[in-house]
């Protein structure tokens, strides 16, 4: 699974405002904040077009999405921060639910992070307010392109609908965080192994990743019970739960065995 330590898809974890001076987040490349002077013809990739996504075997998740996601997705906890992430693929560079052609899968969910691109807020943690960027590589002249500003100069809705967009994944992705923090605070997410098994009796490591173990969950204090139903925890607990009931689906898109799951 790929490693990712922030919805921002970078490695420092600090905000979900990107700064110029980090590493590209997943996915971005050539970000700029938005200017009507600088950007006033740029045209964007159209809006169901997911070829970018093709080679990611695991995106970043936020809490508010978990319902959806488990329905379809492994989540998974990475690094030592517990990013939820939804695993799309089995092998590297490999997303077995969009095609060459860059289409999403008919009624399977598009996680948050790949619908917000290519616009992303930009800034640091100390900064109170966040603007608007754009991944300019993004650019494209296909008939179904959608501009950025109008002949009159002024924002198109994709414009403010993007920013409207990014401002609720970033109040997600806080709260994603929070949630995150309290896992780690509870002692019940364990490292897991997944194997399959190509031939009877022949098992294949595919990689490590952290699961909430379901007997350490049962034995949580009550009155961390009644903390985690207030703040809105519990839920996302039981769909991380259900979500490991997805493997099946993502090995039969990738033509592989059913997973043999195992604890360390």
């Amino acid at each position: 699974m790929t490693d990712t330590s922030s919805p921002n898809g970078s490695t420092n974890g600090s905000t979900n405002g990107a700064r110029q001076s980090d590493p590209a987040p997943m996915f971005y490349t050539s970000i700029e904040p938005l200017s009507q002077s600088v950007h006033k013809n740029l045209k964007i990739r159209p809006e169901a077009e997911f070829s970018f996504a093709t080679k990611s075997n695991s995106v970043p998740l936020t809490l508010p999405e978990f319902t959806l996601a488990a329905r379809h997705f492994p989540i998974l906890l990475l690094g030592e921060e517990l990013v939820p992430v939804a695993a799309l693929g089995i092998r590297p560079e490999q997303n077995v639910f969009v095609d060459a052609n860059g289409k999403w899968d008919t009624l399977i969910y598009v996680p948050a992070y790949i619908r917000r691109h290519p616009f992303i807020l930009l800034g640091g943690p100390t900064e109170d307010r966040l603007t608007l960027g754009v991944d300019t590589s993004s650019a494209s002249t296909k008939p179904e392109a959608r501009a950025l500003f109008g002949a009159d100069g002024k924002e198109t809705e994709v414009v403010t609908q993007a920013l409207d967009f990014c401002n609720q994944f970033h109040g997600a992705y806080l709260h994603t965080r929070d949630f995150s923090a309290a896992l780690k605070k509870s002692g019940i997410v364990t490292e897991t192994t997944l194997e399959i098994e190509p031939q009877p009796g022949q098992r294949v490591n595919l990689g490590t990743f952290q699961r909430v173990d379901e007997e350490r969950l049962k034995n949580l204090p009550d009155e961390t019970i009644v903390e985690w139903r207030k703040l809105g925890y519990l839920h996302p607990v039981y769909f991380l739960l259900q979500s490991m009931n997805n493997w099946d689906l993502v090995l039969n898109k990738a033509n592989m065995w059913a997973p043999v799951v195992s604890p360390n």
